[in-house]
Formats: C-alpha cells, sequence, structure tokens
C-alpha cells in the first residue's frame, strides 16, 4: 500500500469525524435554543392570562417578565442570563398590552 494513500485515507477519515462532531453540536445548540424558546412562550401566554385577569404574572427563577402598558412599565423577576425571549400582546381594561419575557 502506497504511503500517500494512507495518509488520504487517515485524512478523509479525520475530516469526516470532524464533520460529524459539528453537526452533533450544532443540532444540540439547535435543540436548546427551541426548548428555551417554546419555554418563553409558554411563560409569555400564562403572563398574558394573568394581566388579562388583573393579577401579577410570576416567572418562574432565572425568567423577567416586563409589562408594557401605554404610560407605565412593570418588571417582575430577574433573567440571570438571557438565551431566548419571547413577546406576546394582551389587553387590559381595554388598554393593548405589551408582555415581553426573557431568561433562559
Amino acid at each position: 500500500m502506497r504511503l500517500d494513500a494512507v495518509i488520504t485515507a487517515a485524512v478523509a477519515i479525520a475530516s469526516s469525524l470532524l464533520l460529524l462532531s459539528l453537526y452533533m453540536r450544532a443540532s444540540m445548540a439547535y435543540v436548546g435554543a427551541w426548548e428555551c424558546y417554546r419555554r418563553a412562550l409558554v411563560i409569555a401566554a400564562d403572563a398574558a392570562r394573568s394581566v388579562s385577569m388583573d393579577t401579577p404574572p410570576s416567572p418562574p427563577d432565572g425568567w423577567r417578565i416586563e409589562v408594557f402598558y401605554a404610560n407605565k412599565t412593570l418588571t417582575y423577576g430577574e433573567a440571570f442570563r438571557v438565551r431566548c425571549w419571547a413577546y406576546t400582546i394582551t389587553s387590559e381594561d381595554g388598554e393593548v398590552v405589551l408582555i415581553k419575557v426573557e431568561g433562559g
């Protein structure tokens, strides 16, 4: 067997393993981001229900909810780090209210 054929095969195998490793990392990052975004949407929907029932929203630990009224902004909770966020719109007493959820 020729040496250049062995080197070419070794480079091809190493390249394949590197690409497979990068693909696995990218897919894991995508799954993590999707789960974070899905969780943010659930928290935003819960916050919208709370605001529409005129009760303050209570975010889980590590999440922050900002409620934007026409004349004020109220913040609930604290986001230790922000990996994802979601918005939703609701109304309270006929006033449109924007809700931003961030955390992860």
